[in-house]
């Protein structure tokens, strides 16, 4: 599979602002990419559950779904009108941090450049898993919700360790969590995918739900 990312969201990640890269970094991105797309093993493991709403103590709205109970504000305006969620986790495998650990030994501006690639690429795969969640709820008159990622917001990352344990993540796609929650191989996301019966605007990146999005210098 050959995973082309955005070059756009590649300079971005760079750090250029309102002032294009020279031919010899485009070229360098080039290279990145063409690297990128040899090492990578991309997998993907994802599950649907109904959501149940209740309220806590403190009149705060509790979403509980696979055994989970989460108070976020951020994550229930996200899904708000939704009776179902996916839990979604993905992965370019361990090839991409082996490049990058590789090239900061030995040229660590081309190791830069595989970052903000790898990053690209992993939005790239992404979105493409997304689309197979879409194109799956379609097909039952359903509709769905921008992804949202542990740490987005004010929905904790510990979250992950329940998404972890819920979708097999180390047997069913390779990944791990580390004791502060990070996940290995690096170049991996988990995410929560709301399911409506209604539409909504879900063409917008993950940056969209984030309530960071407006400060975050990575945000174009």
């Amino acid at each position: 599979m050959k995973l082309s990312p955005d070059r756009k969201e590649i300079i971005r990640y760079l750090g250029y602002r309102g002032v294009a890269p020279d031919e010899s970094i485009l070229k360098e991105i080039e290279l990145g990419v063409a690297q990128l797309q040899e090492a990578v093993t991309p997998r993907f493991v994802y599950e649907q559950f109904p959501i149940r709403r209740s309220r806590g103590q403190n009149s705060e709205e509790q979403l509980c779904f696979a055994g989970m109970t989460i108070v976020s504000r951020d994550l229930s305006r996200n899904l708000r009108d939704c009776h179902a969620v996916y839990l979604m986790a993905a992965t370019l495998g361990p090839g991409p941090d082996t490049l990058i650990r590789r090239a900061s030994i030995g040229k660590v501006s081309h190791a830069v450049i595989l970052q903000a690639a790898a990053a690209a690429m992993t939005e790239t795969w992404c979105d493409q898993v997304n689309d197979r969640i879409r194109r799956e709820t379609e097909k039952d008159g359903l509709f769905i919700r921008p992804r949202y990622s542990p740490g987005y917001g004010d929905l904790s990352l510990t979250v992950q360790t329940d998404i972890s344990r819920i979708l097999n993540m180390p047997k069913e796609i390779g990944v791990s969590l580390t004791d502060t929650l990070l996940m290995t191989p690096s170049k991996s996301v988990t995410a929560l995918i709301g399911v409506a019966k209604t539409p909504a605007d879900c063409h917008k990146s993950g940056c969209a739900a984030c309530s960071a999005a407006s400060t975050c210098p990575y945000r174009a």
